[in-house]
This record gives structure tokens, sequence and C-alpha cells, in this order.
């Protein structure tokens, strides 16, 4: 239905009830419009939005692919996962200023690298090219409620500098924290299965 199906010539005498009939019929007509062409707008941005595939950037090399369950890794599969994150747990800690909070050895804890995972995992969703608006203002809410486990937990192991004591927050990560990292991160990869297609890229153990 077009504007134009309402659209007739009115009598110069038109009664008063006469022409607010036609003029409600053009403001319908119009609305009508309107609503064709929200359809259509939804319709495209749904077709670009499922284009993008799972992530919304079709599979970025860079993102710390989720949900995932660690025990479900293969070789090739943990080794990447743990690169990224912790890559991304070094940006984390350094945008939000969290080294007096989160211990330098949370890859020794698997309860720290769950909660970890998970927060990057959401991070990458939140700040995806297709994510809603205020999607980041929902990963803050979900930062602060991870940030306040995390003390939780340092409440109760007291870990600091690789060893369990009383907190130190004056004393920052040590140097070779990534390297500290890495070395739990081997260790774990090698217990795990190597994939069907057991081809050498990726792995951990081959970065120089």
């Amino acid at each position: 239905m077009t504007t134009d199906e309402f659209a007739f010539d009115l009598p110069d005498d038109a009664p008063p009830d006469m022409r607010a009939i036609a003029m409600l019929g053009q403001g319908l007509s119009t609305l009508r419009a309107a609503v064709a062409d929200l359809a259509e707008q939804h319709r495209q941005l749904r077709d670009q939005v499922a284009g993008l595939g799972p992530g919304g950037r079709g599979g970025a090399q860079d993102t710390v692919p989720g949900p995932l369950r660690w025990a479900d890794l293969d070789r090739t599969q943990a080794s990447t996962t743990w690169i990224r994150l912790i890559n991304w747990v070094g940006w984390l800690t350094a945008r939000y200023q969290l080294a007096e909070e989160l211990p330098h050895c949370w890859a020794h804890h698997p309860p720290l690298v769950e909660e970890l995972t998970a927060l990057a995992t959401a991070w990458h969703a939140a700040y995806d090219d297709g994510a809603a608006s205020d999607a980041g203002l929902h990963w803050l809410d979900s930062l602060a409620r991870t940030r306040s486990r995390i003390r939780e937990w340092d409440d109760h192991t007291r870990c600091r500098n690789g060893t369990h004591n009383e907190r130190h927050i004056d004393l920052p990560w040590p140097a070779d924290w990534r390297d500290q990292a890495l070395d739990v991160a081997l260790a774990d990869v090698a217990t795990r299965p190597f994939p069907e297609d057991s081809g050498s890229a990726g792995r951990l153990g081959d970065q120089p």
C-alpha cells in the first residue's frame, strides 16, 4: 500500500467528518509505508549479521573462542587458546590496572583460568562488530563481578608473587610472569592428545 491510496480531492464544502477521515487515511498509509521500510531494513541487517558467521567477524583469528570447555581441547586447540588467553590477560591487567588484584601466577590456578577464560570470551562477544550498543556496559558489569570473586579467592589463598602469603600491594608482577605462564601452558599442552590432523601449525611448543 502506498501513500497515494488515500489521496483524493475533497470538495470545497466537504464536512469536517469527511476531512477528518481523509486525514486519518493518509496518516495510516504513511505509517504502513514506514513500517514496511523498517521491516526491509531489519531484513537487510539480519542478513548482514548472519553473513558474519560465528563471533561476528567470520572467525577472527585473534579471539578466544567461546564458549569452550578446557577439558575437551586437544593439544592444538589448547595451545591456541593458551596463547590468546595469556596475551589477553596481559592486556586486561594493564588496561584495568589489576596487577594488585589478579595474581601473576593465575595460570597455576584452574579457578582463575576458568574465570579469565569466561571473561575473555565475553569481552570478544561484547566488542564484536555485531554486538549490541550496550554490550560493552554489560561486560563491564561482568568484569566488576569477576573482580569481586577474584578478591574473595585472594582472601582465601593470599597468593602473591608466586607464593601463598600475606598480600603486599606494593609489589608488581615480576618481569618473567609471561614466561612462567607459558611454562604452565606447555606442561598442560603436553598432557593432551594430538588432533586428528597432527600438523604442527599453531602448536605452543613450536613458538620461537
